[in-house]
């Protein structure tokens, strides 16, 4: 398995952590083949997102080509759209219903694409088909972490929010208790659509601040670097992975792979704080 990508050195604190240069997306489809072996029910999908991330892996070197000036600006992109559609020439359809979507993305006029895209950045899911919504943020992440990877620090400013990346402003795919130097031990939120990561005290929710009534949940047999943190104050979670237990971790890979997780919390009556992309909303 590769190393972490984002492994970090020296002894100060990065309150922001940008993406690779050469992207995270081989690291993430070693990941996902792996946890394809463990988990019978989901490798289908596992084995599927694998296909996806080499895709995306072999587009990084044209999306550096193309980045927009400015990133909100990404869905009227004719590079984007290029990786959208190459996307859907490159992916195998393994069942009829993923065939008919390819066809349907490669066919579609280029306003169509761009309504597709902006309707993802703007987390307006009701609107977009379930099953195109991957392989919209699949193209958008290609873009957007190839623009963070290359961003110069000075130019990011504060987040929004304490859950929203302050690059893009995304939601929070997971977070991770980071491993090696002055990053050892520390959690940081992973952004959804372009893998920055921005630095949050740990035992704290997210959502309000509390720190009075955090706890942890986790599933058995699905080891013991993946759990949920949930705070009692607003019923919100956020899975917590420790790469100190497991160095491979991807944070896009190992939710996917814990979808029994999201179940428990939904049963507890928690509220999941950021989302993943790569997951058919409501599937």
């Amino acid at each position: 398995m590769e190393s972490n990508p984002f492994a970090g050195s020296g002894s100060e604190i990065p309150a922001v952590r940008l993406p690779p240069t050469d992207g995270p997306f081989r690291h993430r489809a070693a990941r996902f083949r792996q946890l394809a072996q463990s988990r019978s029910s989901l490798a289908g999908y596992l084995n599927l997102m694998a296909d996806l991330a080499e895709i995306q892996a072999g587009l990084w070197d044209d999306a550096a080509a193309a980045l927009p000036p400015d990133i909100s600006r990404l869905p009227e992109n004719p590079g984007w759209r290029a990786t959208l559609r190459s996307i859907a020439d490159r992916l195998k359809p393994g069942e009829p219903g993923l065939a008919s979507l390819l066809d349907r993305t490669r066919q579609a006029a280029d306003e169509e694409l761009a309504t597709w895209g902006g309707r993802l950045l703007a987390g307006d899911f009701d609107r977009i088909d379930a099953g195109i919504a991957p392989l919209v943020a699949a193209a958008l992440q290609v873009h957007m972490t190839s623009f963070a990877s290359r961003l110069a620090r000075e130019r990011i400013g504060p987040a929004r929010t304490g859950s929203a990346c302050p690059v893009c402003d995304a939601l929070p795919v997971a977070a991770l208790l980071q491993t090696g130097g002055a990053v050892h031990g520390l959690r940081y939120l992973v952004c959804s659509l372009c893998g920055c990561e921005w630095h949050r005290p740990r035992i704290q929710c997210i959502d309000c601040g509390s720190s009075k009534d955090v706890a942890y949940f986790a599933i058995e047999g699905l080891g013991e670097a993946v759990k949920a943190e949930g705070c009692g104050a607003c019923r919100t979670y956020v899975k917590i992975m420790d790469r100190d237990k497991d160095a491979a971790i991807d944070p896009f890979a190992d939710d996917i792979a814990s979808l029994a997780l999201d179940l428990l919390m939904a049963e507890e009556g928690y509220r999941r704080l950021g989302i993943n992309p790569l997951l058919v909303p409501g599937g």
